[in-house]
């Protein structure tokens, strides 16, 4: 493999000129005659620079990272196309993580993220990153690091989030103007999401008086689809009054559906369904009714701080929140 010394021989310059060529941002005004003999014994000698070395020199390494639970929630891939794009654009790569939960995987990120020097960070504000030191740590090493989605926010840095509970009261108040009275909600344990789109939901409840009952609220372990078919099964079999259910996602809503189907429930004719977070609420039968998020809108907000972070802006942490949108589809 061709070093700089070798392009530096075959050029009939310095080391140093070839770094000044190299490094275009140096500062050093190397000559065009000079400056077109290095490029062609570079591509010559198929000489590639140390990314990482350069990198430090200029204290920048144009990658970012972006942490979140898992790419096998749609919604969470949705949202890393668009940020990996949108930084693409401004010519910067990234890093995707998975944490799937995980402290011992934010563990191993965070030091394998400080080792190669990523210039920001975007992070879902699940707790697995809220309960760590993650953020304190990126913070302390004057990394950018930007808060995106997620049921938490910190102070101490920029965040974009869901307004859940207000989501959640729009999706109720939905199917309570289609009529229905008996209305059950399926979520996940120990979510905060959860926690705030259940808020919304009794909220709706409670503004239209109809009494709340806990036997109408089942919650599980995952945000799957197997999930909310298992959730489902235990639902209407313990009230099979229920006339619509309000689910937290619309990848467990895919679960919802085809329990019911299984049961030979028609949609939304017996039962009525409404998701959260337009995912994947088109891939079934009957389209699913729910509550779009502004994915492009969100990762726009992160990517827009982070960069201003990265630039040096020493304002005080921006905290924006976006309101989901109802889209009424065939499974209401």
């Amino acid at each position: 493999m061709a070093t700089m010394k070798d392009v530096a021989k075959l050029a009939g310059v310095s080391v140093a000129t070839v770094s000044a060529v190299i490094n275009t941002d140096s500062g050093v005004n190397v000559s065009d005659k000079l400056t077109k003999r290095v490029e062609l014994a570079i591509k010559e000698l198929n000489y590639r620079p140390n990314r990482i070395a350069r990198a430090l020199s200029r204290k920048e390494t144009n990658t970012l990272a972006h942490l979140v639970p898992s790419i096998d929630n749609n919604f969470f891939s949705q949202i890393a196309k668009s940020v990996e794009d949108m930084a693409f654009e401004r010519g910067y790569s990234v890093y995707l993580c998975n944490t799937e939960s995980k402290t011992d995987r934010v563990e191993l990120y965070m030091k394998n993220l400080l080792e190669n020097r990523v210039d920001g960070i975007i992070t879902t504000l699940t707790w697995e990153i809220t309960e760590s030191d993650f953020i304190e740590t990126i913070n302390s090493e004057g990394i950018a690091v930007v808060g995106l989605a997620g049921g938490r926010i910190i102070d101490e840095i920029d965040t974009v989030t869901i307004n859940d509970v207000d989501g959640g009261v729009i999706a109720t108040k939905h199917l309570i103007d289609a009529g229905h009275m008996h209305i059950g909600f399926i979520g996940v344990e120990d979510s905060k999401t959860t926690e705030d789109r259940l808020i919304g939901y009794k909220k709706a409840l409670e503004e239209f008086q109809i009494d709340i009952n806990e036997d109408y609220i089942e919650l599980g372990s995952e945000f799957s689809r197997g999930e909310g078919f298992r959730l489902t099964e235990k639902l209407i079999k313990r009230s099979p009054e229920l006339t619509a259910i309000f689910v937290y996602n619309d990848v467990m809503g895919t679960g919802v559906i085809d329990k019911l189907n299984e049961l030979k429930m028609s949609i939304p004719e017996d039962i009525a369904i409404i998701g959260f977070d337009d995912s994947v609420a088109t891939y079934v039968r009957p389209n699913l009714t729910t509550m779009a998020l502004p994915k492009e809108e969100m990762s726009k907000l992160a990517i827009d701080m982070l960069f201003d972070r990265i630039k040096g802006s020493k304002e005080a942490p921006q905290h924006k929140s976006v309101l989901p949108k109802l889209v009424k589809r065939e499974s209401t």
